[in-house]
Parts: structure tokens; C-alpha cells; sequence
């Protein structure tokens, strides 16, 4: 059976992916630079996106259009979304590691997580983890105030 909302989608994400492909080709590369290039996580996703939009385009669920989108104008996932777009217009003036643990702690309550232990704990590891994986794994300079 034809599923329309899927197929749209798959096409949309599709499209989403061949535009950020596009758009990593005007990232500047140093030819000397021997480690990853800043062209490198960009191009990753863009290529992700292109394969999950295929597939979804390719595959779709057995959901009809309307489930499909009242997922998607859920509360929940929109107060998300919000709070993913503050986290990204902040992230240069505010310190990786408390934007980051706050952002995800705030995602986590939102999403309904209420145990202490977790809301205490996944915030910081998340947040150390991501920082020290960037910092010397990568060689990649987050904003921090200290």
C-alpha cells in the first residue's frame, strides 16, 4: 500500500541531505591539516541523511498520514525542538559543558524522565563526555568560560 506521508518525507530528508552535501563544499580546507577536516562531521550527516531518506522513501511504514504527523505536533516534540534551537543560538556565549548539561537536562524532563539519580548523573556524563571527546580526541576548541 502507497504511504504518501512516508514517501513525502523520505523525499524531504532526501533533499535536506543533498543540500547540507552541497553546502559542505563551500567549507574552507587546509591542505596541511593531516587530522580531520572541518568538512569531514558535516559531510558524515549529510550522507546519513541521504541514506535515511531513501529508505524511509523506499520503505515506508504501514502508518497512515495521520499518525505519521500527530507524532510530530506532539507537545513534547515540539517543546524539544524549541529547546534544541535555544541550545544552538547559545552555544557560542555560554559554556559547552553547562549549556550542554542543561540542555539535556531539560530534554530529559521534558521527555518525562523524573528518577534523581538520572537527572543528576546523565546530564554531567553527557556533557564531560562530549566536551573531553572533542577536546583531545578530536583537537576541537569548545567554548568555555574557564
Amino acid at each position: 500500500m502507497f504511504r504518501l506521508s512516508d514517501r513525502l518525507a523520505g523525499g524531504a530528508v532526501l533533499l535536506g541531505g543533498i543540500a547540507l552535501l552541497a553546502g559542505t563544499t563551500f567549507i574552507d580546507v587546509n591542505a596541511l591539516q593531516s587530522d580531520l577536516t572541518a568538512r569531514f562531521f558535516p559531510t558524515l550527516v549529510s550522507l546519513g541523511l541521504i541514506a535515511c531518506g531513501l529508505l524511509l522513501a523506499a520503505r515506508p511504514s504501514g502508518r497512515l498520514t495521520a499518525s505519521s504527523l500527530s507524532s510530530l505536533v506532539n507537545q513534547r516534540a515540539i517543546l524539544t525542538a524549541a529547546l534544541f534551537l535555544v541550545y544552538c543560538l547559545t552555544f557560542r556565549h555560554v559554556d559547552f559543558r553547562l549549556g550542554t548539561a542543561l540542555f539535556v537536562l531539560t530534554v530529559m524532563w521534558v521527555l518525562g524522565a523524573r528518577r534523581p539519580i538520572e537527572l543528576i548523573l546523565t546530564p554531567l556524563l553527557v556533557s564531560a563526555s562530549v566536551f573531553l571527546l572533542f577536546r583531545y580526541a578530536f583537537n576541537v576548541l569548545l567554548p568555555v568560560w574557564i
